[in-house]
């Protein structure tokens, strides 16, 4: 079985908004009587104009957005996007179907932009986030960064700001060094060395003489 990150290896932001304007022309011509449901474990949820919406897929930049269904009881969490011409439940977005996609591998196409957006803005922040953290802004169509897949599943990401990257907070500065910048590891995989070897792969993937850490640092990165 195919998953969104393996189906839209080729496809453009536009291809994929595009369909999803289809799908929500077709939802408003709909008879509201009889909606198409979508299923979720024990749950069936009724898919009406009133919950669905495009989310912006890169935070704050409002011009690649992606269609998200959400939970009758909380209009803010995000139970399933529409990709690929259909609609994937959150757990399902983050698996793949190819092999060869196993270990750290460097964001590079829409699906996987995709998947670190699921495990960012879904994932870590509405389902694993402690209440002392502070979330991580979500990434931008150009950061750097690497998901960490095994067996089939995408279980953590880190990224990077590169040197010459310009700051967030200072616009008119720019990185000096290579920042390790987000990082973030399902719970149920802690302990088991893969945090260390996300930092090792940070290490070994520049060839600069200084690095650096981003401050203040998540309880996820020590």
């Amino acid at each position: 079985m195919a998953f969104p990150v393996d189906m839209l290896e080729n496809c453009s932001h536009e291809e994929l908004e595009n369909s999803a304007e289809d799908y929500m022309s077709d939802l408003r011509c709909g008879d509201p009587e009889n909606p198409e449901c979508f299923s979720l474990l024990n749950i069936t949820i009724p898919i009406s104009l009133s919950n669905v919406g495009f989310v912006p897929l890169y935070g704050g930049d409002q011009t690649q957005k992606i269609l998200a269904l959400f939970a009758p009881e909380d209009s803010l969490t995000a139970v399933a996007l529409y990709l690929a011409d259909q609609w994937w439940a959150i757990d399902d977005i983050v698996k793949t179907s190819v092999p060869s996609r196993e270990g750290l591998k460097q964001v590079s196409t829409l699906g996987e932009r995709v998947v670190l957006y699921v495990l960012n803005r879904i994932i870590y922040r509405k389902q694993e986030m402690e209440r002392n953290e502070i979330p991580f802004l979500c990434h931008s169509s150009t950061d750097y960064a690497k998901i960490l897949w095994k067996k089939g599943e995408a279980i953590g990401f880190y990224s990077v700001k590169p040197t010459g990257s310009i700051c967030a907070s200072f616009l008119t500065q720019s990185y000096q060094l290579p920042v390790l910048d987000t990082m973030f590891l399902r719970k149920k995989y802690r302990g088991k060395d893969f945090g260390l070897h996300m930092l090792e792969d940070f290490v070994d993937s520049f060839t600069e003489d200084a690095l650096g850490l981003r401050y203040p640092l998540s309880s996820l990165m020590y």
